[in-house]
């Protein structure tokens, strides 16, 4: 990969009115901009000196503007209101946040220009107003995947009412993965499926690039977005999952995207990380929860210890369920990388653009694609009331 020189960096973003230095991305000057934000330390607080730290950090690093977070006051927000939706650790919000992100920054002026009213989801942790130094830790580890491509978008983070920390991000417009199948009835390709997994592998990729677990990948921190056509899938919870005020070894998750071995009481690993993708390519061919048929009990979790996992689903192509089939392994050892995944992906989505070059992946996609429209059908489908798809602690079960 070439590494741009501050010629090329000049040519394409241009130079800074402000200092005449090079830009690094869009109207991002790199000096100016960690000047402005060390200037502007002084004016906010979380009250909480490790937050603190950590903000300033992702802000004194950061190389474009969508590469940092910033803490925002409670009183910032309006329309503040439960969506009902949460985790074994966290609960849902939405709002409107009045000023908006940072949008631009004036170089003249010296000022940032915010986008102004936007839509967001403030993600509570709940009982965070002590939060442990572990959580911390794994905090600082992670905060590079608040604000990154394959990421939810996360603006900052805010504080409520009673001192538990909120996380700020972009309200993605078609929900979580869940969310996206119950109300999609139009015709959902193969183009479309390959499309969504690649930049789901590409972030779990930069996770385990850097030695890092996501730790609790399914559906419901999958979010996906309609921009002008366009579908978008962005990947949220990166190792912030679990208990915020106590250490512990429990285990959370949700049953059916959980590997077989942490269901036996391992730890999560980057090639359980594996298995649960694995079961994201399912929920992607077959466009319904898996097991969304039957409680998710201790006889659901007995079963995928010995063996259960979902048959592809009629029409597959032969490539995409052998790779899934991996992914589900009951070995952790004989399942893929999250390499290899990547690069497979990527070619898949080269071979089912609008234009592709023809090739043996192309035909197999093509032909699934016609037998896929063939049979389209609403995807609405009963859940049992006892099939759960927000994370908890499965040692209660």
């Amino acid at each position: 990969m070439s590494v741009m020189s501050a010629v090329d960096y000049a040519r394409v973003f241009g130079t800074c009115g402000n200092c005449d230095k090079p830009r690094v991305s869009y109207s991002w000057c790199v000096d100016c901009n960690v000047e402005y934000f060390e200037e502007n330390f002084k004016n906010w607080s979380s009250d909480d000196p490790r937050i603190d730290n950590m903000i300033k950090n992702t802000q004194k690093t950061a190389k474009e503007y969508i590469g940092y977070v910033e803490w925002i006051d409670i009183s910032k927000f309006e329309l503040l209101k439960n969506t009902g939706k949460r985790g074994a650790f966290s609960s849902t919000y939405s709002a409107v946040w009045m000023e908006g992100p940072q949008h631009k920054w004036d170089e003249y002026a010296e000022v940032w220009i915010r986008k102004g009213p936007t839509d967001v989801i403030l993600r509570r942790l709940d009982r965070s107003w002590d939060l442990t130094d572990e959580f911390i830790d794994r905090l600082n580890k992670y905060a590079r995947f608040l604000s990154d491509n394959a990421f939810a978008e996360c603006f900052g983070l805010t504080k409520d009412e009673t001192s538990c920390i909120m996380l700020v991000y972009k309200h993605y417009n078609k929900g979580d993965l869940y969310t996206f199948f119950d109300n999609y009835d139009e015709f959902f390709g193969w183009g479309e499926i390959v499309e969504i997994l690649s930049t789901i592998s590409a972030g779990i990729y930069r996770i385990h690039e850097l030695g890092l677990v996501h730790g609790n990948l399914h559906g419901g921190n999958i979010m996906i977005e309609n921009d002008g056509g366009m579908l978008d899938a962005r990947i949220t919870d990166a190792g912030l999952h679990g208990p915020y005020d106590v250490y512990s070894e429990d285990i959370h998750g949700v049953v059916p995207f959980v590997a077989p071995e942490v269901l036996k009481g391992s730890k999560t690993t980057q090639a359980s990380d594996i298995y649960s993708f694995g079961m994201i390519m399912w929920v992607l061919s077959a466009g319904v929860r898996p097991y969304h048929h039957r409680p998710h009990d201790r006889v659901l979790i007995n079963e995928i210890i010995g063996g259960l996992r979902p048959r592809p689903v009629k029409d597959t192509p032969p490539l995409y369920a052998r790779l899934m089939e991996r992914c589900l392994r009951e070995n952790p050892l004989e399942r893929p990388l999250i390499s290899e995944l990547y690069d497979l992906t990527e070619k898949w989505a080269g071979a089912t653009c609008n234009y592709p070059e023809p090739s043996e992946i192309t035909e197999e996609f093509d032909k699934a694609d016609m037998a896929k429209f063939d049979e389209i059908k609403y995807r609405h489908t009963f859940i049992h009331h006892r099939a759960v798809y927000h994370s908890r602690n499965l040692r209660t079960i």
